[in-house]
């Protein structure tokens, strides 16, 4: 049985088997039931089922006779990779600013990975202004909503700041780790590698929603609901924006933003002001 029809210029005129899409819900709702039960039940039972569906992964992308899904099954094999290491980081005893980087490595190692595997140029992942002046307003105007973001997002969670004093130094530190961390490597693998080869599979509309749920799943660890509301909208918007711009630059610095206000500025704003931790 065949969903669709696909024509040269890779929009959802593709014919796409069922039972693909049956096995992209399969993994989505896999990755649900490991982070419930990461975070609900016992974390090394999460690490186990995260190390599976790894596996399971890397099985089903060399199995299947389709390239383009094998590529899309290859760009989901960083998610629980995400998991795997970032359970291990609390063994050691590194700082919770330092967690970052060390879970955006094997992010930018499995991007860059794909990116090659697939003949992808920076370009194709979204890592460029754009070729038309009215772009880089665009971008910018993007970037600046991961201030709003930033700060709604701390009324859900108020975390505790990940610097230790709001000096300059600190601040400026934190944000570049963040930035990196979070906002280029997170924004490259799941918007600029997932989103484009979902997209490339089922239509745009459907690769956006399929991206935004995933993206939203690796948050279930934050344990507040509202948050999986407010982060489903916010990749929604992100993926959006990628749609319409074919570029990550913005999407990316407003991610950097949105955790720097969040983990690094916001804190201390409320502890100044309502003398609340």
């Amino acid at each position: 049985m065949e969903v669709a029809e696909m024509h040269p210029n890779n929009s959802l005129k593709t014919k796409f088997p069922r039972e693909y899409i049956l096995t992209l819900i399969f993994y989505l709702l896999t990755l649900i039931a490991a982070e419930l039960l990461t975070t609900y039940v016992n974390k090394m039972w999460g690490l186990a089922a995260h190390a599976i569906i790894l596996f399971v992964l890397l099985v089903n992308a060399a199995m299947v006779e389709s390239t383009d899904f094998s590529n899309l099954l290859r760009s989901l094999m960083p998610i629980p990779i995400i998991r795997i290491v970032g359970l291990s980081i609390p063994m050691m005893q590194i700082k919770p600013l330092y967690w970052f980087p060390i879970v955006a490595i094997p992010l930018f190692a499995a991007s860059v990975v794909i990116m090659r595997s697939q003949k992808l140029t920076l370009k194709d992942v979204g890592l460029f202004m754009g070729n038309y002046r009215n772009n880089y307003r665009v971008q910018f105007f993007i970037a600046l909503t991961g201030f709003f973001t930033g700060i709604i997002e701390f009324f859900i969670l108020r975390p505790d700041p990940l610097i230790s004093e709001f000096t300059p130094v600190l601040l400026f530190g934190g944000f570049i780790i963040l930035l990196l961390s979070t906002g280029l490597a997170e924004e490259m693998l799941f918007r600029g590698v997932l989103q484009n080869n979902t997209m490339k599979l089922i239509g745009p509309a459907w690769g956006l929603l399929y991206t935004s749920l995933i993206f939203t799943t690796m948050h279930i660890g934050w344990i507040y609901f509202a948050d999986l509301v407010f982060v489903f909208c916010v990749a929604m918007f992100y993926g959006f924006c990628l749609i319409k711009t074919k570029s990550i630059v913005g999407i990316t610095m407003a991610h950097g933003i949105s955790n720097s206000m969040l983990f690094l500025v916001m804190p201390f704003v409320n502890l100044a002001m309502f003398g609340i931790h």
